[in-house]
């Protein structure tokens, strides 16, 4: 487990900031935020690379905020693999062990049979890394920081390096490591693919400080702010007014209060902070018909983009343009195209409200 507990830590014109964190035992945790707010930063921080001005870092419930890295017992894998070219694969690997005392024991020997074969690099350990391919080296330096048993496993954007077929590869294989071995492992990454398809629970951190925190999926589906919403890519979000004890946006659409959670309502500012309504691309309908929809717009295509995945269409109606995803295949079974007039939908459990985030 990692507790991070009111953590500061300054630089020329950045700073992390009362950073609270908790990964539980054997949970994977991913950190997101865009370039720049501090994710690699406080991954070196937890590992002893740097030490915080302020704060204390706890594992397993043990204070180490002061402890050299060495003593910590974390592996940290950086995105350059920082493999030893002067080695072999298999003298890599066992690198780290020259640091534990019981280097030679049966059970460390039985670990590195089990982890070249979980990772495929059996015929591989008599290479030099430079004889190896980019997939080739992730494996590599998974086994490596994995051998020693660590308590913490560190991943600074582990596949960014990596061509899409082969992340999607090593992706499978280290979730198939990490259900076996249950290492504590927090992930710093950009790629949400990477995320749904690893992660448990997810932190949002912005100019050095934690935005939202909690399950994967909730974090996704339910944003607390504009700007978490805007990371996570919640394309449609609008200003929401509120007069005359009715919530509306875009002037046509009235959003019936009572259906929107005490919790919602009570959690936002009463400050004048500005509110606003999002809803996620995918949650949006589009047909040609009337629709089985809670709310239902008429609207115009007016801009249409394939990305071989899925469909991305825009759709002015009145005064707002909503961004809806559709499969190639539903977009040209309703026959659709750019000026084609449309119904447009959308549920109430899908309408998120936000509030704007200075920070």
């Amino acid at each position: 487990m990692i507790e991070i507990k009111d953590l500061n830590f300054h630089l020329p014109g950045f700073a992390l900031s009362d950073i609270n964190l908790t990964i539980n035992s054997a949970e994977f945790f991913a950190l997101l935020g865009p370039t720049g707010s501090g994710k690699t930063l406080l991954l070196e921080i937890i590992a002893g690379i740097k030490y915080p001005n302020t704060g204390s870092i706890l594992l397993n419930g043990q204070d180490v905020t002061t402890m050299k890295p060495e003593q910590r017992n974390i592996s940290i894998v950086y995105q350059d693999y920082a493999l030893f070219p002067n080695m072999s694969v298999e003298q890599n690997i066992n690198y780290g062990l020259r640091f534990r005392k019981k280097q030679s024991s049966v059970n460390y020997k039985r670990k590195f049979d089990l982890l070249v074969e979980m990772l495929g690099i059996q015929k591989l350990i008599k290479r030099s890394p430079q004889n190896l391919s980019g997939g080739e080296k992730q494996r590599v330096s998974l086994a490596r920081a994995l051998i020693v048993e660590p308590n913490i496993l560190l991943l600074d954007e582990p596949f960014s390096a990596l061509d899409t077929n082969t992340k999607e590869v090593i992706q499978v294989e280290l979730k198939k490591l990490h259900n076996t071995l249950k290492t504590t492992t927090l992930m710093v990454t950009h790629n949400f693919s990477e995320v749904f398809s690893l992660a448990e629970k997810v932190a949002i951190i912005k100019g050095g400080h934690i935005q939202q925190v909690g399950l994967t999926e909730q974090v996704f589906k339910m944003p607390n702010s504009t700007f978490v919403a805007n990371f996570v890519g919640m394309k449609n979000i609008f200003p929401l007014s509120w007069e005359n004890n009715i919530l509306s946006f875009g002037s046509k659409i009235q959003l019936n209060k009572h259906h929107l959670t005490e919790l919602q309502l009570t959690n936002k500012h009463s400050d004048g902070t500005g509110y606003f309504v999002g809803l996620r691309p995918e949650d949006l309908v589009i047909g040609n018909d009337t629709l089985l929809t809670d709310y239902q717009l008429d609207g115009k295509i007016i801009s249409v983009s394939n990305n071989g995945i899925f469909t991305e269409v825009t759709i002015q109606a009145g005064k707002l343009n909503f961004t809806a995803y559709l499969t190639p295949n539903r977009y040209f079974e309703l026959g659709l195209h750019e000026d084609k007039h449309v119904c447009l939908g959308f549920d109430q459990a899908n309408i998120n409200l936000l509030v704007e985030n200075s920070l």
